[in-house]
Formats: C-alpha cells, sequence, structure tokens
C-alpha cells in the first residue's frame, strides 16, 4: 500500500456564541481537514482516510490553519507521496529529518498522523484503537471547562454543567487575580463543598502572581491547577507546585516526549494534559503518555474543540492508552459549536459521558455538502524553491 496523494480544506464553524481564556476570544473554530489517498484513494478502488487538525488561535510555536495548510501542501506532501501508510513511525521521522524538526509544526503533523491512522483502520478493518494497543475501555465520563465571564454567570453555567452531570469543572482564570479569586469563589458556592473543580491558568500567571493567588483559592477545594505559568518557565513551575500544593497540570509546557522528561526530572507537575493537535497526533502522544507512566506522573485528556474527526482521535487514543485517566476534557463539539462536518457528529449520552465510534478508522465520515459550507478559500502557494 502506497500514499498516492494528499489534499487539504480548511474550515471556520462558529461558536454557540464566542470562547475565550486569557489566550485571546474568537467566535469561530478554525480548522484544517487532511484527506490522504492511499492506492489511489476511494474512487479509485483503494483508501482516503482523512485528519483535522488546527488552532483556536496561534499556538505555542506560531502554527495557524494558514501555516498548518501551507506546511503540509507544499513541504510535507512531496515528502511522503510513495511511502506506506502503515510506516507511521517512518513517516514521522522523515518529516522531521527534512528540517522541521522534533519541536516544530506538531499541528500539522497531526493531521497527516490523524489521516494515516484513518487509513490503517480502515484497511485492517479495525478500530483506531485496537492500532494503538487494544480497547482498554469504551465509555468515558466528561468534564467541561468555564470560559471568562463574571462570577455570576460562571455561577449558572456551574450549576447548569452540574446538573447535566458534567464530572469535573475547569475554571478558565489568568487576567486580574482578585477577580480570578471571585470567579473560583462563586462556581465553588454554586456547586457546593464536594463537586470536583480545577483552574487553569492557561500560562498568564508570572509565579510572583501565581503563588499568593492560588494559595488563597485552596480554600475552594481545588483539586489541580493547569498550566499555572509561562510554558517556558519549568523553574516556576516546580516553585508554584512546592509553594501551593496542589497538584499541577502541565498543558502548554508538555509538547513533546522530550518536555515529559525535563517536566518529570525538575519535579514540575503531577499530570500532563494531551491534546493530538498540539502533541503531533496519536503516535507521538503516544511516547509522551509512555514517558509520563514511566515518570509517574498522570495523563490527562484536553481537546482544544475539534470537530467529530478529531474527537474520535482522541476518544481512540484514550480507549487504547491505558494510561490516560477519567474524565475526558470534551465530549461533543455540539457542545460548543453550532454544527460539525460530519454526517452524524458524535453527541454525549444524557449524563454526560460518551461512547468511542464503532467502525473501522476513526469510525466516523466527513460530510461534503456541510464541508463545503463552512470551507474558507484554498491558499495559493507560489512554486518557490528554498533548498
Amino acid at each position: 500500500m502506497k500514499i498516492t496523494g494528499i489534499t487539504c480544506k480548511m474550515v471556520h464553524v462558529p461558536y454557540k456564541g464566542h470562547y475565550q481564556t486569557s489566550a485571546g476570544r474568537t467566535k469561530f473554530i478554525r480548522r484544517v481537514l487532511v484527506f490522504i489517498d492511499a492506492d489511489g484513494g476511494k474512487d479509485n478502488g483503494g483508501i482516503t482516510g482523512v485528519g483535522e487538525t488546527g488552532a483556536i488561535l496561534p499556538e505555542r510555536g506560531g502554527e495557524t490553519v494558514e501555516g498548518i495548510y501551507i506546511a503540509i501542501t507544499k513541504y510535507f506532501a512531496p515528502l511522503i507521496i510513495g511511502m506506506d501508510p502503515f510506516d507511521i513511525g517512518l513517516v514521522i521521522d522523515k518529516i522531521e529529518g527534512a528540517q522541521m524538526g522534533r519541536t516544530g509544526f506538531l499541528c500539522s503533523k497531526c493531521g497527516i498522523d490523524n489521516a494515516l491512522y484513518d487509513i490503517m483502520g480502515q484497511a485492517t478493518n479495525r478500530p483506531v484503537a485496537q492500532l494503538l494497543g487494544g480497547i482498554h475501555k469504551s465509555h468515558f465520563r466528561v468534564s467541561r471547562s468555564l470560559g471568562v465571564k463574571p462570577p455570576a454567570e460562571l455561577a449558572k453555567d456551574a450549576i447548569e454543567l452540574k446538573e447535566a452531570g458534567y464530572a469535573l469543572i475547569t475554571i478558565k482564570i489568568g487576567f486580574d487575580p482578585k477577580e480570578d479569586i471571585d470567579r473560583v469563589a462563586a462556581v465553588r458556592d454554586a456547586v457546593g463543598p464536594h463537586f470536583p473543580l480545577e483552574v487553569d491558568v492557561n500560562s498568564a500567571y508570572n509565579v510572583e502572581d501565581a503563588i499568593p493567588t492560588l494559595r488563597k483559592m485552596r480554600a475552594y477545594d481545588i483539586e489541580a491547577i493547569e498550566q499555572p505559568g509561562p510554558w517556558w518557565d519549568i523553574q516556576g513551575m516546580k516553585d508554584i507546585r512546592r509553594a501551593v500544593n496542589i497538584p499541577i497540570i502541565a498543558d502548554e509546557s508538555a509538547w513533546t516526549p522530550h518536555d515529559v522528561i525535563n517536566l518529570a526530572r525538575e519535579g514540575a507537575c503531577d499530570v500532563i494534559c494531551i491534546k493530538p493537535f498540539k502533541n503531533g497526533g496519536l503516535y507521538l502522544a503516544r511516547r509522551m503518555a509512555e514517558a509520563a507512566e514511566a515518570a509517574g506522573l498522570g495523563v490527562s485528556m484536553g481537546s482544544k474543540h475539534p470537530l467529530s474527526l478529531g474527537l474520535a482521535a482522541i476518544l481512540h487514543f484514550a480507549a487504547g492508552t491505558k494510561a490516560v485517566r477519567d474524565p475526558l476534557g470534551y465530549g461533543s463539539p455540539l457542545e460548543r459549536l453550532a454544527d460539525d462536518v460530519c454526517t452524524t457528529p458524535i453527541e454525549m449520552n444524557p449524563g454526560a459521558t460518551v461512547d468511542l465510534p464503532v467502525g473501522p478508522g476513526l469510525g466516523v465520515t466527513v460530510d461534503d455538502a456541510k464541508i463545503e459550507k463552512y470551507r474558507v478559500p484554498d491558499i495559493d502557494i507560489p512554486n518557490t524553491d528554498i533548498s
């Protein structure tokens, strides 16, 4: 089996309202859909795998949907045409060896990775989770993050989420410390004394603000703090962890297996948060999870708000990776987005749980009409040689 073609399509799907964190605010989810043909693709007797990747806002490494589109279309595709889709480790090595490096273009790699796993699953008539090591679990509880709003509105939203059955609520903070404490206090008061709460700083605090602010939040029985300081400040995270004595989750600091080793070596966190988009796809994310487990760190899963294609990849990874802990950080694109691009979007069950998709590959099918509805124009890439 050989890779015979790669095409990308960019789509912008609106949020239900908007989404805001300390990193910025947006009204649309921006995605790149990657179509990889094997042996001529589905229209010529072969197989076409589809992957999803993208960025809510520009990523740590600077990737945007436009940059991802160009990277895959102009640089990645010519490198891997003719390779065997099952040789995914060789594919990633080929990309990384061509001046791409191990730490760059991770969102771009994810689109390729997910489409290749979809091909492998279709070719063997097996779900991707089996290709990752077997289905350890197929039913998941779901948590939910709350974007930035006034305390009273957050409290109202938190009550609704608790009543809907969500297993945990993550409160986005990282603005004014006093206002952040008020937000956390309002949510705790609304949901009662025993409901699980986390906070996510999204790298916005420095050490001097983080330690006193997060110490005050201990009064509200916070279970974990996600990314309390700048992603690059490992020593600062270590200082915060020691001073606050609440488990620390590394997200923006945990992009590669090398990051996991450095975080574990320095004692800077207790858990790493895996998101296939930011971690380069399932192959590289699996290496991160194995490194974390070997180092005694927990593994959680966030999302970056994917459509059903990207969510299917998350669910297969969680199902096939024993180290991933429950609950998952996302249950359905229809939680937050106005629409989806699959024929049957993944939806949550009553009680805020979600099941592994059934079927070979990723187990979901794209809707061509929906893709065209939300598609944005392709980028005209000049035929230049930078070698």
